[in-house]
């Protein structure tokens, strides 16, 4: 499992989740894309793009990170299918994620931004397992 809907009033609510920080951060490229097009899609294609971040906080590259997937989701039309970081520390993040190109007619689930609302990113222990998760709210 990477990731879980979680019951929100007015906007999308989402724990994300893997086994280290890096992990988490390929996997919520992966787990957003499947959420706005409402499923795993089939992919054609093998291109990729290299997202680098450098703050002094893991959380606001976390968001800059899932901010500018969104961006190239809604504006683009890419799913993001796979991704690998080759680079990860507390303040810079180097992480590559491949992509197939589909229609707008294909987006079912529309999220406009990514928010700081509840962002926390931390670990805890699911079946058994250390894992990492962060939850973040969207506006939709």
């Amino acid at each position: 499992m990477n990731y879980k809907i979680i019951d929100h009033t007015a906007d999308l609510a989402v724990e994300f989740y893997g086994k280290t920080i890096a992990e988490l951060f390929e996997n919520s490229a992966v787990s957003l894309s499947e959420i706005i097009y409402d499923k795993k899609m089939s992919v054609s294609e093998d291109r990729n793009l290299e997202f680098n971040f450098t703050t002094d906080n893991v959380e606001v590259n976390y968001i800059n990170f899932l901010r500018e997937i969104l961006y190239n989701i809604n504006q683009n039309y890419f799913y993001f299918y796979k991704c690998k970081s080759s680079f990860m520390s507390d303040t810079s993040l180097s992480i590559n994620c491949w992509y197939s190109k589909f229609k707008k007619d294909d987006i079912k689930n529309e999220i406009k931004a990514v928010t700081y609302h509840d962002c926390d990113i931390k670990s805890k222990v699911i079946d058994g397992h250390e894992m990492y998760y962060a939850k973040v709210t969207f506006d939709i």
